[in-house]
């Protein structure tokens, strides 16, 4: 028998290089669908959400409206808008622009809050009017562990406006949406 028998008998036992490559490269496609399927879907869901929170917080200011004849406020521009909607909703400021302390009762569904809103003890709340600047605003971040803030599932806060910038009539909320921007040519991802 010659060297031809020795190769005739023996049995494959590894791939070749080239099958390897061929299965790297489609575990490679199929992880890449993988995520792009779940980047899609986690994207939709984002929208979904800021969508349904939009519509609580646009309820719960046209209520305070209804219950105190004007949207939330700030006159004196002591509190940024989005600090003034969350206060003005959880209660601490009153339809003229005021603090309020302690703060009136408030229908809103506390899951908008982020906090159960009696969590704390009234009686520790400092005495402080708005003239006293953000001392209000710092004692509720204290408490709530958390700036008094609507945010967006991106993590940017909604954007409230009233006065309207644009001179109209009503109230703007809405969410930046994952780009985080509002100028000329990045608020074709805002959700409203």
């Amino acid at each position: 028998m010659g060297s031809g028998s020795c190769m005739k008998g023996s049995s494959r036992s590894a791939f070749s290089l080239i099958e390897l490559l061929v299965v790297v490269a489609i575990l490679g496609i199929l992880v890449g669908i993988f995520f792009t399927g779940f980047s899609y879907v986690v994207a939709k869901q984002n929208e979904k959400q800021a969508k349904m929170e939009i519509v609580a917080l646009k309820t719960a200011v046209d209520s305070y409206k209804l219950e105190h004849g004007a949207y939330p406020n700030c006159p004196g521009n002591v509190c940024t808008p989005g600090e003034c909607l969350f206060l003005s909703l959880a209660g601490f400021h009153n339809a003229e622009g005021t603090l309020q302390v302690p703060p009136y009762p408030t229908t809103i569904p506390a899951g908008l809050f982020g906090y159960e809103r009696m969590s704390f003890d009234v009686a520790e709340i400092p005495d402080v009017s708005h003239e006293d600047g953000n001392s209000m605003i710092l004692w509720l971040s204290d408490t709530l562990g958390k700036d008094p803030e609507f945010l967006d599932p991106w993590g940017n806060e909604y954007v409230y406006e009233f006065p309207r910038e644009d001179g109209g009539h009503g109230y703007l909320l809405f969410s930046m949406g994952p780009d985080g921007k509002r100028e000329e040519g990045f608020n074709e991802d805002d959700v409203r």
